[in-house]
């Protein structure tokens, strides 16, 4: 009889692991460890400011997104983006220097619930970087996905410097 037990609690545990048990590998603490860091910002940038009507939203730059925020700019950062996905979205927005209310760069680090959320999420994204290959760069890992985005194309080559650097952080985790 225990050994039947013992079986049945092995089998039923292997049914549940590879039927995609929602798990997520990366918490709260990566997006420090990803996000742009200030000396990354390329010259002639700099972080760029919050115009007053758009403080309602968002609170600062660069910033750790509050639920609300999620809730309401998801679904402008990707098409379809679903907020009920995503646990946290941390943002850097560069302007040129000349024009320091502008969003000439900017980086998202998103950190999605779990591996089947990101996988979800993740296949909305990269169709809509797809269409925008030449201003977007996605680097998604886990339940974790970076998402670049330059307003002009004469600007993507600093975007893919930034992805490096990044990259290089995300294979270290």
């Amino acid at each position: 009889m225990k050994k039947i037990t013992a079986l049945s609690f092995t089998l039923a545990m292997m049914f549940i692991l590879s039927s995609g048990f929602a798990i997520g590998k990366f918490k709260t603490d990566i997006i420090d460890k990803v996000r742009l860091s200030d000396t990354e910002i390329p010259e002639g940038f700099m972080l760029g400011q919050i115009p007053g009507p758009a403080k309602v939203v968002f609170k600062g730059n660069p910033w750790l997104m509050d639920r609300n925020a999620i809730q309401k700019l998801t679904q402008h950062i990707y098409p379809g983006g679903d907020y009920t996905k995503v646990s946290q979205i941390h943002v850097t927005i560069l302007a040129n220097r000349e024009k320091p209310f502008s969003d000439d760069i900017v980086c998202y680090v998103i950190l999605y619930n779990d591996t089947i959320a990101a996988k979800d999420e993740l296949r909305k994204f990269q169709e809509f970087v797809g269409y925008n290959s030449d201003r977007a760069i996605l680097l998604p890992k886990d339940n974790l996905a970076v998402f670049l985005l330059v307003d002009d194309v004469k600007d993507f080559h600093y975007i893919q410097a930034m992805a490096g650097t990044i990259e290089g952080r995300l294979r270290d985790q």
